[in-house]
């Protein structure tokens, strides 16, 4: 290397430790790379568009620049895998990564990063793995220790996420995200939630954005724990409610979504995106309601032996999916797959589950970076159970369930009865609002043949939007658009002209480059509607 491209390589790592990546572009300016043409020239002018989040692509061209230039330099796979990390192509991103390590096997940035493409994968222990020689390399990588503590947290390994969280604090003291992870875990394990207000509120002092989703939802936190602070009763029912979510977790495989048809041509051809609305606006006006009915609960809003006006508690927003299975049923077709309410003549999407909550995280800027918080627990899917009320114990159905799980099930839901009958503070609005995040999750036997599966968002991060030609004005969030995580779409039985609807899906996306981002099937019911 001659001494000016050496002189020109430290100037570019000292900008880049400083963050001052646009003062990298403009120090290698085109100028310069067509006089060194050197691989390390064209991978730190690549990394630095990578950082700055530039969707023109030159983070790519310049990476592959690099490799052409160079294909035994590993900066040049490091920054194209990063390009890759950022289009949310992990696989891509794992090759780059990989063959970085292949070339200089000491580079710890690269097991750091390969880690975390692993943990958008949800392949934890790979991750650790990963993170564990970052770590080996370079004990003072304060990042890699909150990201192994991320993976650690995404597993419920909660005393192992605090070590290492405390680690990346005791290196990086104001380090505001280690913060709030380490808080995070202290919440979920309910083991000290006097630090976890401690450490929510430090990360609140030293968030540089104020208006960022982790402030909002912090801010939210703090607001609960504080509650549940002062309740012993209250905590111990948030904890039943929060073990009830996770044994109707669903993680795997598809989901299917009826609509119509407009709302269809909305989705795939204007690129809408999927809407949820508030649970008191949805369609069924019972939804919501069996829970309450087996707790033997009376609303605030409904008690009659008090002249004090009642607190509002919002609901979470609620999207109502049906499991990949019954993409072509009678029964589904009948009640919800409608156009105009004409029964059979919408669709039944079918999408991605995994897919969609990575696209609703990064459309949130909360992809997972060496920068950013852990995963949340609030954008999930979660199974429906169904509640036999003839009978006069508790049995409550998860469809194609174990048993056992049923059996866990329905101990938590008499345990939850109890707390609920025994509890005594005059206000109610806290237990309202930890009721009401499972609520929809629990619907009458008679439906149990829908083997529904539902996405519950509290929304605290989202824009709250408001159809004004409904009356009252209806409340709905706006996720994302279903176009990449699509899977498959069923036209109805009695769809009017479905062979053109097929045609009119097929071509919109025949001329995607990105064969994921093409649904696999396009599907007409052939069912025996009447």
């Amino acid at each position: 290397m001659s001494e000016d491209l050496e002189i020109l390589c430290k100037k570019a790592d000292e900008l880049f430790k400083e963050e001052k990546f646009a003062d990298i572009i403009s120090l290698l300016n085109d100028e310069v790379l067509e006089k060194y043409r050197s691989a390390e020239l064209y991978a730190w002018r690549a990394r630095a568009y990578n950082v700055i989040n530039d969707d023109t692509g030159k983070n790519s061209y310049y990476a592959q620049k690099a490799i052409d230039t160079d294909p035994g330099y590993y900066m040049g796979y490091f920054a194209r895998g990063c390009g890759w990390y950022n289009k949310g192509e992990y696989e891509n991103a794992i090759a780059d990564y990989s063959k970085t390590i292949d070339l200089q096997a000491d580079y710890a940035y690269a097991y750091n990063n390969r880690g975390l493409a692993w943990d958008n994968q949800y392949e934890y222990d790979k991750a650790i793995a990963d993170y564990n020689n970052a770590i080996d390399l370079k004990p003072d990588y304060a990042v890699a220790y909150n990201n192994r503590g991320n993976a650690w947290l995404n597993k419920s390994e909660y005393d192992k996420a605090i070590t290492d969280y405390n680690n990346a604090i005791d290196l990086k003291p104001d380090y505001a995200v280690a913060y709030y992870n380490r808080g995070l875990s202290f919440q979920q394990s309910g083991k000290n939630i006097a630090q976890a207000i401690n450490d929510f509120t430090k990360f609140l002092e030293l968030a540089a954005d104020k208006d960022k989703t982790w402030v909002k939802r912090a801010k939210d936190y703090i607001k609960e724990l504080r509650a549940e602070l002062k309740d012993a009763a209250l905590k111990e029912i948030g904890d039943l409610t929060s073990e009830i979510k996770k044994l109707l977790l669903s993680t795997d495989g598809c989901v299917t979504h009826y609509t119509g048809l407009s709302v269809a041509k909305k989705l795939l051809f204007d690129d809408s995106k999927f809407r949820m609305s508030e649970g008191s606006f949805l369609n069924d006006t019972s939804e919501g309601t069996e829970l309450f009915n087996f707790l033997q609960y009376q609303f605030i809003s409904d008690c009659k032996d008090t002249k004090t006006p009642a607190a509002f508690v919002p609901k979470p927003f609620i999207g109502s999916f049906v499991a990949e299975s019954k993409h072509d049923d009678l029964n589904l077709w009948r009640f919800y797959g409608k156009e105009n309410n004409e029964e059979a003549k919408g669709c039944a999407i079918t999408i991605r589950m995994k897919e969609f909550i990575v696209a609703i995280n990064e459309s949130l800027g909360v992809g997972r970076q060496k920068s950013d918080p852990g995963n949340e627990s609030d954008i999930k899917f979660y199974r429906v159970a169904y509640w036999d009320h003839i009978t006069d114990k508790i049995n409550f159905v998860i469809p194609n369930s174990r048993r056992k799980v049923e059996t866990e099930l329905n101990k938590l839901m008499g345990d939850l009865k109890d707390k609920v009958k025994n509890y005594r503070a005059e206000d109610k609005s806290n237990l309202e609002k930890y009721l009401n995040s499972i609520a929809f999750l629990f619907k009458s036997d008679a439906y149990k043949n829908e083997n529904e599966i539902r996405l519950v968002v509290k929304g605290i991060e989202f824009e709250k939007k408001f159809d004004t030609d409904a009356n009252p004005p209806r409340v709905y969030i706006e996720l994302v658009n279903i176009r990449d995580v699509m899977e498959t779409i069923t036209l109805g039985p009695k769809v009017d002209k479905p062979d053109e609807w097929a045609a009119a899906i097929h071509f919109r996306y025949d001329n995607e480059l990105d064969a994921k981002k093409k649904p696999g099937k396009i599907l007409i019911s052939r069912l025996p509607y009447k």
